[in-house]
């Protein structure tokens, strides 16, 4: 008896030494695949609002596609993958079908349905919020809704990029309940004597008196949700000091793997300051990386560049509604005068390309028929001498704090000196200078536009759109109905070799007329602390990409 207790007491030990040892090795496997931790991510300027619908730039969207979610999704390839849609058709000409992700919830606890998407594609279109971006949208006629997760969207005119649009930051989905919060807000802070369902009844009517009182609201609206962001993704809002940071912190009820617990955003202005916070960890990543510290980081130990191809376009603009820039020979003599492939090498360090047009070899809509752009000083003299300023002028070139454009814009101001055009460069930060050049109070203007879209029809169509003057992207105010004409059948065109047609004789018409002159297409970059990171990606629109990151 003694012998079988003894035996039995060492068959128990062994299997749970045994079980022991197991559980181990699989909670350490589980540890590693689960490892989770902050991240901080420095920028080298503020960016104006969380709203989706407030602004277009590059800074906001980096920190907005954190936290909101499209219907579209893109791959760091920028292909399409599902996003709050689990699927989409284009059923005929001008409906598209979507079957939308069940189980999913906002910030606010509340559950994603179809009232959420039409919601906030309405609000995007609305006069009174005014976005910058609603042109992405104009075709869209009707919503409907057809159930909770399924819903058509219905265009005025057959509209083929329209699922690039829905993958755009400005189709975050917000819940509907802050959107009604944000123009409940607006309606009180206005005292008008409203309801909130009296509002949305004007604005389906779009009479005289919905246009009074969008007029009286527009100063109000996005107060709400740029202080209480209500999107789906990975992070939700906690605090924002503006000029200083903004942080997140981790949604615990994100359908989808995520490893980020907070996600901080960081305003270092200076770089060598952005640089020492990477080495020493302080920040683990940054983007984008200015070209003087492309060395630093190669040498560094603890930091790794990331390079991606482009859809970016930096380039000249200018006010064609402000003399002398009225004048087609002006813009076409200082095209002329610019060497790019020094912008390139001596700002860039070579890390760009040459353009032939607004539109990158990334994106659909580029045309390899025209020739790159190169210097001529002696057809520059030639063409200003026929111009109404023979002699030269004065003139003002407006620039933000992205330190690639103000490095830009003296070297414009150098080599113009040669055809006795003289330069005053202005510096500004970015809602300022944003804000300015909308209200057309501008010479010329130093600005980068990403086509993150994919297709030529986002860039166009902000950049020269007579509609979209001023605020809405066309800060050249620029008017061409020809263009106008070429870019409605480029984008209702259902063949893509028409599409390419069209945007081919856009090109010719934007390069002959010269409103905006294609600078470089710079690389997009990023700087990671490959101490603490691994597996941190950039796509082709410049978008830091944390799906894949790993901590060490």
């Amino acid at each position: 008896m003694k012998k079988i207790l003894i035996l039995f007491i060492s068959v128990f030990i062994f299997s749970l030494a045994a079980c022991t040892s197991d559980s181990n090795v699989e909670e350490e496997v589980s540890s590693d695949e689960e490892k989770t931790g902050d991240i901080t991510v420095g920028l080298d300027q503020d960016f104006s609002t969380v709203d989706p619908h407030g602004t277009n730039d590059v800074v906001g969207i980096q920190v907005r596609r954190q936290i909101f979610q499209t219907l579209v999704a893109r791959n760091s390839d920028m292909s399409h993958k599902e996003g709050l849609a689990k699927e989409w058709e284009q059923v005929d000409e001008t409906t598209w079908n979507f079957k939308l992700q069940e189980g999913v919830k906002f910030h606010n606890g509340s559950e994603f349905t179809a009232e959420d998407v039409k919601a906030s594609l309405e609000r995007v279109v609305d006069p009174t919020v005014a976005a910058p971006t609603q042109f992405l949208f104009e075709m869209i006629e009707d919503i409907e809704i057809v159930n909770d997760y399924e819903i058509n969207i219905k265009t005025r005119y057959p509209f083929a990029p329209l699922a690039d649009n829905l993958a755009h930051t400005a189709a975050s989905i917000m819940s509907k309940e802050s959107i009604d919060q944000d123009y409940t807000n607006a309606i009180e802070a206005a005292n008008l004597d409203i309801t909130l369902e009296e509002y949305y009844d004007l604005r389906e009517s779009g009479n005289e008196e919905f246009t009074n009182v969008s007029d009286q609201l527009a100063e109000f609206t996005s107060e709400y949700i740029s202080e209480h962001p209500d999107g789906t993704n990975h992070v939700k809002f906690e605090a924002r000091a503006p000029g200083q940071n903004l942080e997140l912190v981790r949604f615990d009820d994100f359908v989808g793997d995520s490893k980020v617990d907070n996600l901080t955003f960081e305003i270092i202005p200076e770089s060598g300051s952005m640089m020492a916070e990477l080495e020493s960890g302080g920040i683990n990543i940054t983007s984008p990386v200015e070209m003087a510290m492309f060395d630093r980081i190669d040498n560094s130990p603890s930091t790794e560049l990331v390079e991606s191809e482009s859809l970016r376009t930096n380039y000249l603009g200018f006010n064609t509604e402000s003399e002398p820039f009225t004048d087609v020979k002006v813009r076409q003599a200082i095209s002329y005068a610019l060497d790019r492939e020094a912008i390139r090498d001596g700002i860039y360090d070579g890390k760009a390309t040459i353009p032939n047009s607004l539109v990158s070899e990334s994106a659909f809509g580029f045309s390899e028929e025209l020739p790159s752009l190169t210097e001529d000083m002696d057809k520059a003299k030639e063409i200003l001498k026929e111009s109404s300023y023979p002699e030269g002028f004065d003139a003002t070139i407006w620039v933000n704090d992205s330190q690639d454009l103000v490095d830009t814009s003296v070297y414009i101001q150098e080599q113009l000196k040669e055809l006795n055009i003289n330069i005053n460069v202005e510096q500004f930060e970015m809602a300022t200078f944003l804000e300015r050049l909308g209200n057309g109070q501008h010479d010329m203007f130093l600005l980068s536009f990403t086509a993150s879209t994919g297709d030529a029809d986002y860039l166009l169509s902000s950049l020269t759109l007579s509609s979209n003057e001023g605020f809405g992207g066309n800060r050249a105010f620029y008017k061409n109905d020809q263009v106008d004409d070429l870019l409605e059948k480029a984008r209702s065109a259902t063949e893509e070799s028409v599409r390419q047609t069209e945007y081919e004789k856009i090109h010719q018409i934007l390069m002959e007329e010269l409103p905006y002159i294609p600078l470089v297409h710079p690389n997009m970059t990023l700087a990671y602390n490959s101490d603490q990171l691994e597996s941190v990606e950039l796509d082709a629109a410049g978008y830091i990409r944390l799906e894949n990151v790993s901590f060490k």
